[in-house]
């Protein structure tokens, strides 16, 4: 079980991805991203545990799922995926730049 500071780092992050980004990979899912029951019946805090349980778990393994690559965005997420593995590696200035050119790659794919 992660330390306390960890948990609630984790579950906070998840009540951002919900409120900011609309996202909540916990919620029960059609495997789409389509959220299948009405939001009056989501239950956040049961999410953003459940979250927090996964996310431990795979950094604990260090193996996280990302899933099959759409063509078309394949490069926003090969950057993506170094950003992330740069964060890891403390490299901060590395990981904004290929963040950087990750939303610029998905912005041109949107614009086509």
């Amino acid at each position: 079980m992660p330390r306390q500071d960890t948990i609630q780092q984790i579950i906070a992050t998840y009540g951002r991805l919900a409120s900011e980004a609309h996202y909540r990979p916990m919620a029960p899912s059609d495997g789409l991203g389509n959220i299948t029951v009405p939001e009056e019946e989501l239950d956040l805090e049961a999410e953003a545990t459940d979250y927090m349980q996964r996310w431990d778990d795979e950094e604990d393994n260090g193996r996280f799922y990302i899933g099959t690559c759409n063509f078309e965005t394949r490069p926003a997420t090969i950057f993506a995926v170094e950003a992330a593995r740069m964060l890891c590696a403390t490299e901060d200035d590395t990981a904004l730049r290929l963040l950087r050119m990750a939303v610029a790659e998905l912005e041109a794919q949107q614009d086509e």
